[in-house]
């Protein structure tokens, strides 16, 4: 294995990737995904450091199989937009056997026509004017969570809150019974935070043995809810068979119960910390309509992979047709060409450039639900519990991923 400096793999790892001839040396960048920041250190700040380090504006690791990071925002832009280029057939390393695994979850791996086809169907059911209905559930939802602790003056924010709200709603959406909550975010996590717990085949096979009775039992059924909806609708003026319908819902399942989850862990755990910025909110909640985009582009999360689909010349170096290139949203927010003081959160920012929802023709079908929860929980919260801070003596830790996180952690708060 050669490389441009001493890797350590640790116990269990995948094997390093042996490094191909049309990687040049100096390209050779130690880095995995999955592996936690330093202590202390947010997956932000890492990507940020890391692309203030790198030599060059694409490098190449041989960790997970061996892949390509863009390391400008102008390339990550283009690896998460240019379909006929940077295909989404595979959108997860290592490739086998995560991203082969997730490649069958639609409409996620398919480029143009295709596409257009399935997502038809996500717009209809997740669009602004559809949720707009929802506001009156999340307010009452919110506010029903935060008094079921709110006079403890004490709470685990990420399981009696963060993971509560948004899934709870989510399972609304989609008409499926909060008990099975459990079940289905630990196997949502095991695509974006594997823990080694269980294996991907299985993880695949726990899924279809849970959505596939329930898609089968709402065809030709009448309903309102996301999976009834996406049942009885048609892609190229034919059904959806069972198959396409179920490797859907796995990926809005996914999806669902775990990118809010993880942002609003980011965003609260900032406001615990930043006392001048959570009063200046909770004493004026009009600024919320600008604080929202400013936690949106302060706190990335999503760090996808496209493959190669042709061979080309990409950020000075020649990438092979099946090659993985990964893309990460954090790099565009993080870069100080995307974002002045790009790490600071500033209200009345002149600019604000990142893609926390995606780019191209993937974005985020969920975004105006999530934008609609934010709003909702900030201004519900602050108007609860305007004061309140970490636990004392208890600090913060992050886990990487595809989708990055917070480690769970308490709030406590005077009463």
């Amino acid at each position: 294995m050669e490389t441009s400096a001493p890797l350590d793999a640790n116990p269990g790892e995948l094997a390093l990737a042996p490094r191909p001839d049309h990687v040049p040396k100096d390209r050779v960048i130690d880095f995995d995904v999955y592996q936690s920041p330093p202590a202390g250190m947010c997956p932000q700040r890492m990507w940020f450091e890391m692309q203030a380090n790198a030599k060059h504006p694409v490098m190449w690791t041989p960790r997970n199989g061996g892949h390509w990071i863009a390391m400008t925002p102008e390339l990550t832009e283009s690896v998460l937009s240019e379909w006929d280029t940077f295909s989404t057939k595979v959108v997860m390393v290592p490739r086998e056997p995560m991203g082969e695994t997730y490649s069958k979850y639609l409409p996620l791996p398919l480029d143009p026509p295709n596409h257009f086809e399935f997502r038809r169907i996500l717009n209809g059911n997740l669009g602004a004017k559809s949720i707009a209905r929802m506001t009156e559930d999340v307010e009452e939802l919110t506010a029903a969570l935060i008094e079921s602790f709110r006079a403890r003056g004490r709470c685990n924010f990420t399981t009696e809150f963060a993971e509560q709200l948004p899934v709870r709603i989510f399972m609304r959406v989609v008409d499926l019974p909060e008990e099975d909550l459990p079940k289905l975010k630990y196997l949502a996590d095991q695509f974006t935070r594997p823990d080694g717990s269980i294996t991907h085949p299985e993880v695949e096979r726990q899924f279809s043995e849970y959505i596939g009775p329930v898609i089968r039992a709402r065809r030709g059924k009448e309903g309102t809810d996301l999976i009834t909806e996406m049942m009885n609708g048609k892609i190229f003026d034919r059904p959806i068979t069972d198959e396409e319908a179920e490797n859907m819902c796995i990926q809005v399942l996914i999806a669902g119960l775990d990118t809010v989850v993880n942002l609003l862990g980011f965003i609260f755990s900032y406001l615990a910390t930043n006392a001048d910025l959570r009063r200046k909110l909770a004493s004026d909640p009009s600024l919320l309509e600008d604080a929202i985009p400013e936690f949106l582009r302060r706190f990335p999360l999503v760090s996808n992979a496209r493959e190669v689909a042709k061979d080309t010349e990409f950020g000075g170096v020649k990438l092979k047709a099946r090659d993985m290139i990964m893309g990460s949203t954090i790099l565009v927010a993080m870069s100080e060409d995307s974002n002045d003081d790009a790490l600071e959160f500033r209200l009345e920012r002149p600019k604000r450039h990142f893609y926390i929802f995606g780019k191209g023709i993937h974005v985020c079908p969920g975004a105006p639900l999530a934008r609609l929860e934010l709003k909702i929980i900030l201004r519900e919260w602050l108007a609860r519990i305007p004061e309140f801070r970490l636990v004392e003596g208890e600090g913060l830790s992050y886990l990487s991923g595809i989708v990055s996180a917070v480690s769970p952690f308490e709030l406590e708060w005077d009463v």
